[in-house]
C-alpha cells in the first residue's frame, strides 16, 4: 500500500475557518477515530495474548489500568493546553507564537513523564498496586511490576507522539498520526506473540512489545512531520529558558484536563478495590468490559480530538456561530457512528468478549457490566463534545468538575452502594448512575461558557 499517496489524496490542506462545517469535521474525525481505535488496540492485543496465560495474569494487568490512565491524563493535559493555545494562535495567523508554544509544550511533557520513573522500583510498584486492589497477593504484585515497569521508559515516547499529533491536528492533518499508530499496532501484535510465547517472557514480554512499537511510531512521525507541518520539533530539545515561557498558560488550561482524566484513574482504582472483595473474577470482568466498550468510547474521543483544534481555531477568529455549528455537527457524527457500534456490542457482547478467552463466570459478569453500563451511553456523546468545547475555549475547569463528579464523587460511593444492595451482578449500575450526574454538570457548564463568550465577543478584538 502506498501510504504517501494515501496521505496526499485524503489529507489535503483543510481550512478550519471556511467551508462547510460538517464535511470538514467528518474528514478530520474519521482518521482521528481510527487512531483512537488503534491506540486502544495496543491494550486489547496485549489483553488477548495475556488472557492465554490465565485469570491471574489478567487480573494483574487489569490493576495496571489506572496507572496507565494516570500517565495519559498528564500528557493529555499538556497536549490539550498546547492544542488550544496553538489553535488560537493559528486562527489569528500568528505562526511564530504557535511554534514557541509547541516547543514549550513538548518540553513540559518530557519533564512530567519523568514523574513515573519511581515505578521502576519493585517496592514502589508494590505500594501503588496494593492500594489499587492487589491486597498483598505476591503473585499479582510480581506480574503488575513485570508489565508496568516498561511504562516509565515508554512515557517520553508517548509525550512526543501526543504533542506531534496535536500540532498536526491543529493544521487539519489527522491521517499521519493514524498511520503512525497503525504501524505501531502491527509491530506490537507481532512482538506480543514472539515475546510472550516464543521467547517465554510472559507479561513482561507484553510490556516490552509495547515499548518497541512506540519507538517505531516516534520514528515515523519524526521523519514525516518536518515536511508536512509548519510546526515541528526534534526528538531532543536544546535546553533553553524560553522552553518554559508558555508553561503557565498551558498548565492553566491543561491542568483541569489532567485532573479530569486523572479522576478517571482514581475512580477506576476505587472501583477495583470494591470489586476485589468479590474476587479477581470481578476485577477481570470489568477490565474486559472496558476493553470492549472502548470501541464505543473511541468514536467520541476521536471526534473530540478533531473538534478541539477546530473550535480553538474559530475561537481565535471570534466566530461563535461556526463553533456552535461545529458542536452540532460533531454530535451528529459521533452519535450516528456510536449508535451503530453500540447496538452491535449490546446485542452480541459474547462475540467480542470471546476474544479474551474468559472463564464462564468472568464472561457472565462482563456481559452484565456492558449491558447495564450502555444504558447511559447516549450521554457519552454530550460529555466528549462539550469536553472539547471547554478545552478549546480555555474553560477546561468544567471538564474537571464533570469528571470529578462522575468518576469519583458519584462513581465510587455508588459502587459501594450497589455492591451492598445488588451484589456482584448488580454493582454495574454505578456506571449509568454516575453518567447522569456528569451530564447535568456538563450542560450547565456549556450554558455558562456560551454566555461568557457572547459577552466577550461583543467587545472589540484587541
Amino acid at each position: 500500500m502506498d501510504l504517501t499517496g494515501f496521505t496526499r489524496s485524503f489529507n489535503k490542506p483543510i481550512d478550519l475557518g471556511k467551508g462547510p462545517v460538517g464535511p470538514t469535521l467528518l474528514r478530520m474525525s474519521l482518521p482521528a477515530i481510527c487512531m483512537m481505535l488503534f491506540n486502544t488496540l495496543f491494550f486489547v492485543v496485549d489483553t488477548i495474548f495475556i488472557s492465554r496465560l490465565g485469570d491471574v495474569p489478567m487480573a494483574a494487568v487489569s490493576l495496571t489500568f489506572p496507572v496507565i490512565i494516570a500517565l495519559f491524563a498528564v500528557l493529555e493535559g499538556v497536549a490539550g493546553g498546547t492544542t488550544a493555545l496553538v489553535g488560537q494562535s493559528l486562527g489569528r495567523g500568528d505562526v511564530a507564537t504557535a511554534r514557541k508554544i509547541a516547543f514549550s509544550g513538548l518540553a513540559l511533557g518530557y519533564i512530567l513523564s519523568l514523574c513515573f520513573l519511581p515505578l521502576m522500583s519493585s517496592r514502589v510498584s508494590a505500594a501503588v498496586f496494593n492500594q489499587l486492589g492487589a491486597l498483598g497477593d505476591a503473585e499479582i504484585l510480581r506480574l503488575t511490576y513485570d508489565y508496568n515497569m516498561w511504562l516509565p521508559l515508554t512515557a517520553p515516547l508517548i509525550a512526543y507522539t501526543f504533542m506531534s499529533n496535536s500540532m498536526l491536528r491543529c493544521q487539519g492533518n489527522t491521517v499521519t498520526p493514524f498511520i503512525a499508530i497503525a504501524i505501531a499496532n502491527l509491530i506490537n501484535g507481532i512482538l506480543d506473540y514472539v515475546f510472550i510465547f516464543e521467547f517465554g517472557w510472559g507479561v513482561w514480554g507484553a510490556g516490552a512489545a509495547t515499548f518497541a512499537a512506540r519507538i517505531c511510531a516516534v520514528i515515523y512521525i519524526h521523519c514525516k512531520i518536518k515536511n508536512i507541518s509548519v510546526i515541528w520539533f526534534p526528538l531532543i530539545l536544546p535546553p533553553k529558558k524560553t522552553l518554559a515561557a508558555h508553561w503557565k498558560p498551558i498548565i492553566s488550561i491543561g491542568l483541569p484536563v489532567t485532573l479530569a482524566t486523572g479522576s478517571v484513574a482514581f475512580g477506576f482504582g476505587g472501583v477495583n478495590r470494591v470489586l476485589a472483595y468479590f474476587g479477581h473474577h470481578a476485577v477481570t470482568a470489568w477490565m474486559l468490559a472496558i476493553r470492549v466498550e472502548d470501541f464505543y468510547f473511541n468514536v467520541a474521543m476521536g471526534v473530540g480530538s478533531a473538534l478541539t483544534p477546530f473550535l480553538a481555531f474559530n475561537y481565535g477568529r471570534r466566530d461563535l456561530p461556526r463553533m456552535i455549528e461545529g458542536l452540532k455537527a460533531a454530535a451528529l457524527i459521533a452519535g450516528t457512528i456510536m449508535t451503530v457500534i453500540g447496538g452491535v456490542i449490546f446485542i452480541w457482547p459474547h462475540v467480542f468478549l470471546g476474544l479474551f478467552n474468559p472463564s464462564e463466570r468472568v464472561l457472565d459478569l462482563a456481559v452484565q457490566s456492558i449491558r447495564i453500563s450502555m444504558l447511559a451511553y447516549p450521554l457519552v456523546v454530550m460529555l466528549f463534545v462539550l469536553g472539547s468545547f471547554f478545552v478549546a475555549t480555555g474553560y477546561s475547569i468544567f471538564s474537571t468538575a464533570t469528571q470529578l463528579i462522575r468518576s469519583v464523587i458519584i462513581r465510587i460511593p455508588s459502587a459501594h452502594f450497589f455492591a451492598w444492595w445488588l451484589g456482584e451482578r448488580g454493582i454495574w449500575w454505578f456506571q449509568p448512575f454516575s453518567f447522569v450526574f456528569g451530564g447535568l454538570v456538563a450542560w450547565y457548564g456549556y450554558l455558562y461558557v456560551v454566555k461568557q463568550i457572547r459577552r466577550d465577543f461583543d467587545e472589540p478584538a484587541p
